[in-house]
């Protein structure tokens, strides 16, 4: 190998480890790898952004586009409801129609379209029923991700393996090709999340419980002193003596005060960290002469409270509590947060927001209207009841389903002239002439970071390919393999995948795994003497590649491994070892699953 070679596997290693220390922004890594790669001159320019035309990314663009309009119009949401309406009200009934109606939907629409519908839907039933949120959200999302292994439009994870596979020189995934698997798998899965779900998973309470103060959450705000305040002179044990909420720490200049307080005198600048329930936080005010931050007062007649999760890709991640400027922008003022159930030992304006961080926020209906719209945000309480385009839903069904008939037309049938990228770009044009998304919508829909960071990684996989570092890791990979089969190599790709999903997006597993995958199977069977279109050798070669597919979609294990994940990590008040205690098991499950259903499915003997 010459330096070229050596230079892009420091820079997968380099890629890898900013994935894994969360230091870099996606849509930064992407251009970065491009950047570098046309100025040391291992690729030149057209090659180097070929990515952003690839079918993949066009593909999951327009794909993004018919989830919004579904979503936006309630079409899911009635679909949903009126299947879930037949639990009555148990815990494991609705848990089991859940994950059935999740999984199902999900073969068919992105799985994170799916889980942003059924997020508030099942709030509202644990409101309702008293069923711990905790043991609905995390098996929706992780349903949600086994159904996507249905067919190729399952899943972001699919189409991407799909489109790097092709620019390999290899055919496309078909639209029902992982659905002899898939499906046997969800069964496998849901069978699993309902029996042990409710054992593993720790008993949280609904927002109903909360705010009825009974097993409540609690979140952390801050008071700050001012020259004017009531507050300022009087000591900070006796004027909090009567108010339910805990006294956490103060801040003053810079230092951080701890009980007891003793005889600490409350001075203007001081900084109060308080904790408690919903109506613990509503009564400072009453009990306390306070406003809120910028000046405004509660007032329950024109204003609520309503929860907020931080949506894993927006741009207020990595952005101060005190930066959000939510009053400015939608008219409403954060009152609390709320981090995984952890205790904050920090200021909460300083805070830094992460993905599935709580926000209580009060409003105006007019302001949760506002937020509602916002990409930036998962709106917890009521969001079921405020679709204001359901008029359109029966069209957005039907362009859905259209959609998916043409993808599996062109898995039927030559279509050259209608490819797959076509078809989802003509999906979303589609959505917005008859009013479900509008244009300017569509720009907040599409995720662009995740765009720009596959087209990135497209580029190191050509680069890869030039310099003969992709040949060297695939040699490196047969040499350690050669004693075992085909069955366990194929085995050990997919716990491959699991692995690194726990470390980095599944995204990039699925980007930089698959032309591995592919020169590791072709290096294979040149080792053992079989000779290109032997019929073992194409079937090795393609459960390769749909090892990846279905590896890259095991992201139980942890919650930074697929955003649906991030999605349910807050509003179900979750923590990393819950994520551990029930994925683990599930992805070594799937793993045997498809280790023992892949080869019979490529016909590998």
């Amino acid at each position: 190998m010459g330096w070229e070679a050596y230079l892009v596997l420091g820079m997968t290693l380099g890629m890898l480890g900013l994935l894994i220390s969360g230091r870099g922004s996606l849509d930064a890594i992407g251009l970065a790898l491009i950047v570098v790669l046309v100025a040391v001159g291992i690729l030149d320019y057209k090659t180097a952004v070929a990515g952003f035309g690839n079918k993949a990314i066009l593909t999951i663009a327009g794909l993004y586009v018919v989830g919004e309009g579904l979503t936006r119009t309630g079409a899911v949401e009635f679909i949903a409801r009126a299947v879930l309406h037949m639990s009555g009200g148990g815990t494991r009934r609705i848990l089991i129609l859940s994950c059935l109606i999740a999984g199902g939907i999900s073969t068919v629409l992105n799985d994170t379209a799916v889980v942003v519908v059924f997020i508030p839907i099942l709030v509202g039933l644990a409101q309702t029923t008293g069923a711990p949120i905790s043991v609905l959200l995390m098996p929706l999302a992780f349903s949600a991700l086994l159904g996507g292994m249905g067919t190729l439009i399952g899943t972001s994870t699919n189409i991407l393996v799909s489109g790097v596979a092709e620019a390999n020189g290899q055919p496309p995934l078909g639209m029902f090709e992982m659905t002899p698997l898939g499906l046997p798998l969800l069964a496998v899965g849901v069978v699993y999340l309902t029996f042990l779900a409710p054992k593993l998973l720790p008993k949280r309470p609904s927002l109903t419980a909360m705010m009825a103060g009974a097993g409540k959450r609690e979140y952390v705000t801050e008071l700050v002193i001012s020259a004017n305040s009531v507050l300022t002179g009087r000591k900070l044990n006796e004027a909090f003596v009567k108010v339910r909420a805990k006294v956490l720490f103060c801040v003053r200049g810079g230092e951080m005060l701890w009980p007891p307080f003793d005889a600490m005198v409350l001075q203007a600048g001081d900084v109060v960290m308080v904790r408690g329930g919903v109506d613990e936080l509503a009564d400072l005010e009453r009990q306390l002469g306070l406003k809120m931050d910028g000046g405004v007062r509660f007032d329950p007649k024109t204003m609520t409270f309503f929860e907020l999760a931080v949506a894993p890709h927006s741009p207020l991640v990595g952005r101060r509590a005190e930066e959000l400027q939510l009053f400015r922008d939608y008219g409403a003022v954060v009152v609390a947060v709320l981090r995984a159930g952890h205790h904050i030992r920090e200021r909460v304006s300083r805070m830094v927001m992460r993905p599935g961080d709580l926000l209580l926020v009060a409003g105006s209906e007019e302001a949760e209207t506002r937020l509602r719209s916002s990409p930036d945000f998962y709106l917890l309480t009521g969001a079921h009841k405020h679709f204001t385009l359901r008029a359109h839903a029966r069209k957005a069904l039907a362009v859905a389903a259209l959609v998916v008939a043409l993808f599996t037309a062109g898995s039927v049938v030559d279509m050259t002239w209608l490819p797959q990228p076509f078809v989802a770009v003509l999906g979303a044009m589609a959505m917005i002439a008859i009013g479900c998304v509008t244009p300017r919508r569509v720009y907040r829909t599409i995720d662009w970071p995740i765009l720009i960071f596959i087209a990135g990684t497209l580029a190191l996989g050509e680069a890869m390919s030039q310099t003969g570092a992709g040949a060297f890791i695939a040699g490196q990979l047969v040499q350690l393999l050669s004693g075992f089969g085909p069955k366990v190599i194929l085995s050990g790709i997919v716990l491959l995948c699991v692995l690194f999903n726990t470390l980095i997006a599944h995204s990039a597993v699925a980007v930089l795994f698959t032309p591995i995958a592919i020169r590791t199977a072709q290096a294979w069977a040149a080792a053992n003497g079989l000779a290109p279109g032997d019929p073992q050798a194409e079937a090795f070669l393609r459960g390769s590649i749909l090892a990846i597919g279905f590896g890259g979609s095991l992201c139980f294990a942890t919650p930074i491994g697929h955003q649906v994940n991030l999605m349910v990590f807050g509003p179900g008040g979750y923590r990393y070892g819950d994520f551990v205690r029930l994925g683990l098991p599930l992805s070594l499950i799937a793993w045997a699953v498809i280790s023992l259903g892949l080869p019979l499915l490529v016909g590998l003997r």
